[in-house]
């Protein structure tokens, strides 16, 4: 083939590449204007067949699960952390929490936000063990009585207040009529954390949260948080639906959470909370108060998630969780846009006839395709996907195209008025799971102009967070491109 016969085969090539393009960009209209996170959860139809309920049901999960990870990391840097910059740039904005009596010290955040069908949603965020005052609450492994319909009771109850014959009494008997042989009894440090948090978020001179969400009849409450924050989420869900709120409106997501309850307070309260407990294969944490007492029972729905053994021989890290979280969210995304449910990010999108076209010229990680382990393969596909919708979220009008295809040629030929150079790059080391995550990028105008440019990398592995690392990376190289395009309407301005 002659140098001429090549070039007049890659027009051709190119020409049909984007008169495909086109077909599909009016699909692309009214897309959201965010990525992974707002994407958001499936409104079901009247009209739905149950096969196609069920598959948005299995979205709907999986989309919260990727949500409460993030929100459960966020619990530990709620100042300063990269998950809450996410979020806030997706249009989440939480708030921190610290309350402390000299003796316990509760971590959490909160946060409204709305739910694809409109609905305001109530997130509260549990952080789990970060200090030495939670790690002594861990190890605490007594029980107390579990019972009343009021904080005081509940307390009473569990011994923390005198002159609770009552309340045990009452316990007592509602043990008697579920058929429980022994009293229901929860662990004494989770418990003591979740009382100690109601107080905070019942107490409307200090709070107004969770009677703002008891106030709007058709929100839904999010209880989330990792290990000890998971464990705490369990109980404040449990304590409120004593408390009279409505366990249809309230969901609770934990990670790495260990056992929280005997099984008599299993078999009494366990089916009535919404709980999903996302565990991993290595991940011991969630195995052992059971597997070293018999009077601890796990209990709601279990969604575990596959992790290498490679990794680590304590794979509890929050990180991992997210990463894989990441993985089972698209998994569940593809299989509903494989049927048609949704729809995925396009490569050509014009939804703003007033808005400068932006032409993504990307160019994935040959090296890693090549040569890099399995998991590094995995890993950067992954955060390739990734990222890529990130910058596809900042742009009502954009166009993506890869190589082989000539970037000025599409810049002509779209009359784009800038073009976005793109280079996700992944350095890996043969003797661990240590690598570099690097992202470049150039921004010319429509005339070749250089306007900015720039890479950011950052070393990461599996237990140090890929899908952290990607965000914190997006952050610098985000933050520098809108500088130059002050138009992008983007909470991160």
């Amino acid at each position: 083939m002659t140098s001429l016969e090549g070039k007049i085969l890659m027009n051709c090539i190119y020409k049909i590449v984007l008169t495909g393009m086109v077909a599909l960009m009016a699909c692309a209209i009214g897309l959201p204007v965010s990525a992974e996170i707002p994407q958001g959860s499936l409104v079901f139809s009247a009209d739905d067949t149950n096969e196609v309920r069920q598959q948005k049901t299995e979205y709907n999960r999986a989309y919260s699960i990727l949500f409460s990870i993030i929100a459960s990391s966020a619990a530990y840097a709620p100042e300063e952390g990269i998950e809450i910059a996410y979020l806030r740039s997706h249009g989440w904005d939480f708030t921190p929490r610290r309350i402390t009596d000299g003796k316990t010290t509760v971590h959490f955040i909160t946060a409204k936000g709305s739910m694809a069908d409109g609905r305001p949603v109530y997130v509260i965020s549990f952080r789990g063990s970060a200090e030495k005052k939670d790690w002594a609450a861990d190890f605490v492994t007594g029980q107390v009585v579990y019972g009343g319909s009021t904080l005081e009771e509940s307390e009473k109850a569990a011994g923390i207040l005198p002159n609770g014959d009552k309340e045990i009494a009452a316990a007592e008997q509602a043990a008697k009529e579920a058929g429980a042989t022994t009293l229901p009894k929860v662990h004494k440090g989770f418990n003591s954390y979740a009382d100690f948090a109601l107080r905070t978020l019942l107490d409307s001179a200090s709070h107004e949260f969770l009677n703002q969400y008891r106030g709007e009849k058709d929100a839904r409450l999010l209880l989330t948080g990792h290990s000890l924050g998971g464990a705490v989420a369990t109980l404040v869900g449990q304590r409120l639906i004593d408390f009279g709120f409505d366990p249809a409106r309230m969901q609770v997501i934990t990670f790495g959470a260990p056992a929280v309850s005997n099984k008599a307070f299993k078999q009494m309260y366990g089916s009535r909370l919404n709980l999903v407990r996302v565990t991993n294969t290595q991940d011991p944490v969630p195995l052992v108060l059971q597997g070293v007492l018999r009077n601890y029972k796990q209990f709601g729905d279990e969604v575990r998630f596959r992790i290498p053994k490679t990794f680590n021989n304590m794979n509890h890290f929050l990180h991992l969780y997210l990463d894989a979280g990441l993985q089972n969210y698209y998994n569940a995304f593809d299989d509903a846009a494989g049927k048609g449910i949704i729809q995925d990010w396009p490569d050509m999108r014009r939804s703003a006839a007033d808005q400068p076209v932006i032409l993504l010229y990307v160019e994935g990680n040959d090296t890693v395709k090549r040569n890099g382990t399995t998991n590094a393969k995995s890993a950067m596909k992954l955060l390739e996907r990734f990222m890529l919708n990130e910058y596809k979220a900042l742009f009502p009008n954009y166009t993506v195209i890869h190589p082989p295809l000539d970037p000025y040629e599409a810049l002509r030929t779209q009359e784009a008025d800038y073009l976005l150079l793109l280079k996700f790059h992944a350095g890996t080391n043969q003797y661990n799971n240590n690598w570099f995550l690097t992202v470049e990028q150039t921004l010319t105008d429509k005339n070749g102009n250089l306007l900015a440019s720039g890479s950011a990398a950052k070393r990461t592995s599996p237990l140090a967070g890929n899908i952290l690392t990607a965000m914190e990376v997006l952050s610098v190289q985000m933050t520098e491109l809108l500088q130059q395009l002050p138009w992008v309407k983007s909470p991160l301005n």
